[in-house]
């Protein structure tokens, strides 16, 4: 029996730089044999910044992967309670490329695949941060508590699915949280305390569609000085109209309050406000 093979790249919007692809077959015996995937990163828009900066601050076991074969109704990709990869960690990692713990295959009458991962990953089932299993009809969702420090990707490749032998398919990792950073340089050595309040910090993640929804239950975040001028970054929830900052000034026996929010618009996925106080 002659497999079909199939490579899979994971696009992750992190630097604005990309690495070339050498694809060498191999063949045995007149029967093609699969080769490990390659990882490219590119930048997904010159704006995109998070706490992920580059391929070297995600670990390997980090990502997860999900495969979903095309049924028997061409065009369908039913979840099941067992995927061709069921949050899948890659094993390895060189440069650029990476690999599973088995080749990866196409399923035999030619049918499409589709892929989706996520970041991070997480083998739990029950806590702060874990991940419901597929079933029949249900796709899996990542539950997540947010501290600010957290940066949380979803991906997955071409709509329609891919049969493509000998090529590789895209999977394209995007940002799912806005990062916050203000300027202080004009409160500085002023300032006693300073934090983004009432922010949404639990969400559950679609691992289909990537779409979040947000639980209730908010906190304050502390925004901590990075130097006299600016905070470090946050990362809080996107899709938000305006947040509300309370700072602290020495000397002072009540903070004050400032509403922050983008130029125009929400504040969007993936994208980085420097906003000045």
């Amino acid at each position: 029996m002659k497999f079909s093979i199939r490579t899979l790249i994971v696009i992750v919007p992190l630097l604005s730089a990309s690495c070339s692809n050498d694809m060498d077959e191999v063949f045995f015996n007149g029967e093609e044999h699969s080769v490990p995937i390659h990882l490219t990163i590119v930048e997904d828009s010159p704006h995109t910044r998070s706490i992920v900066n580059s391929i070297n601050d995600i670990s390997v076991g980090s990502l997860g992967i999900y495969e979903v074969a095309e049924s028997t109704t061409a065009g369908m990709f039913p979840w099941t309670t067992s995927p061709l990869l069921n949050n899948a960690a890659p094993t390895g990692i060189s440069g650029n490329e990476l690999a599973f713990s088995s080749p990866l295959y196409y399923p035999a009458g030619g049918r499409k695949v589709i892929f989706y991962g996520y970041y991070p990953r997480t083998t739990a089932t029950n806590g702060t941060n874990y991940v419901t299993s597929p079933g029949n009809g249900i796709a899996p969702v990542f539950n997540f508590t947010l501290t600010g420090q957290e940066d949380i990707m979803h991906g997955a490749s071409p709509t329609g699915g891919s049969y493509s032998p000998g090529t590789t398919i895209p999977i394209t990792f995007k940002h799912k949280l806005t990062q916050i950073q203000l300027n202080v340089s004009a409160l500085g050595t002023l300032l006693s305390s300073i934090k983004i309040l009432n922010v949404r910090n639990t969400g559950s993640m679609n691992l289909e569609t990537g779409v979040i929804n947000y639980g209730n239950n908010t906190v304050d975040i502390t925004l901590n000085k990075a130097s006299l001028t600016t905070t470090a970054p946050v990362m809080v929830p996107a899709d938000v109209s305006n947040y509300l900052v309370e700072v602290g000034f020495i000397g002072q026996l009540l903070p004050r309050k400032y509403l922050i929010k983008p130029t125009s618009g929400k504040f969007l996925e993936g994208v980085i406000y420097t906003i000045t106080m």
